[in-house]
Parts: C-alpha cells; structure tokens; sequence
C-alpha cells in the first residue's frame, strides 16, 4: 500500500495515481511526536490537547485530501499514540469510517493496541522499518529481518520510505 500524507501539493494527485494502479491506499495521519524540528502548518498535526471535535475535524479534512483511503498509519506521534484519550478518539473515528489502523510503532509505550482491541477495529503495527538509515547495506539487513519475521508470524508489516535506494531494492 501507499500512505500519503495530507494536504501536500501532490497528495490527491498521488492518491489518484495510486487508485488508478489499483494499489492500496493508506493515510499517513501527522501525529504529535514527543521531539519535532520540522515545521508543519497549525492544526496539520493532531495533538493531545487537541479536542474532539478538532480531531474528528483534521481527520475528515484528511480524508476528503487523499481520497480512496482504505485504513490509516500515524505519522510521527510518539507522543500522541501513548495517550489514552487522543488515540480512542483517533481509532473510534476510524471505525466508523470503516477503516483500519497500522501503529507505525514509534514508541514502546504505544496504547494503541489495547484500544484497538477494546472497539474492534482492524488493527496491527510495523514489525520492521526498511529504511531509517539511507544506507544500502541496512536496507538489506532490514528487508532480511522482515523475511525472517514473516517466516516466522506468516506475514509482516513494514515500512518505508519513497526513496530511490528503497525503490530501487523492491526492485531487486
């Protein structure tokens, strides 16, 4: 699947390209992380001071920029997907929207799959991320890590970049 972030230049566009490819489609939702040197627009990240009603209100506006989404991964959100309130508001919106939820799992503290378990709504978290480190030979490591993994559960979730070195490796 592709996960697209909201509300960038391109990222109908992409959601377009990617549905006419017949491909999956995967909201990347920007999540408060604990640390952030970037500079993103105020209300692109979900925060956990945020209310409801502005979280239900970011989602929706996500949604409605990359459309065909079939479930959602958090961007960022160390800190967000270890608050109890944020993420079951989070994950029971996205229940009702029919939609699953991938935990990028950026923190061990996580509580997300508790919640998920709680409302049933689909749910599983990254096992491996490919490409942390732009680096050839780590790239390699992890996508063997992820063969590991899958032999072992019967499947894995991984995660990674739109980078070229990453491209290129699928490719091989």
């Amino acid at each position: 699947t592709f996960s697209i972030l909201p509300d960038l230049k391109h990222s109908t566009d992409v959601a377009e390209c990617v549905h006419q490819n017949q491909k999956g489609i995967m909201l990347h939702l920007p999540m408060e992380p604990h640390y952030n040197l970037d500079h993103y627009p105020d209300d692109y990240i979900i925060t956990t001071v945020m209310k409801k009603p502005k979280v239900e209100s970011i989602i929706a506006h996500a949604l409605e920029n990359v459309p065909y989404v079939e479930g959602v991964n958090n961007h960022m959100g160390s800190k967000a997907t270890e608050d109890t309130k944020l993420m079951t508001i989070v994950l029971e919106n996205l229940k009702q929207n029919g939609l699953f939820f991938i935990d990028s799992f950026v923190t061990n503290k996580t509580v997300c799959p508790a919640i998920a378990k709680a409302i049933q709504i689909p749910f599983a978290h990254r096992d491996v991320f490919l490409d942390n480190e732009n680096e050839r030979s780590l790239i390699e490591a992890q996508f063997a890590k992820a063969a590991q993994r899958a032999r072992k559960k019967g499947y894995v979730v991984v995660i990674g970049h739109d980078r070229k070195l990453t491209l290129d490796i699928i490719k091989e």
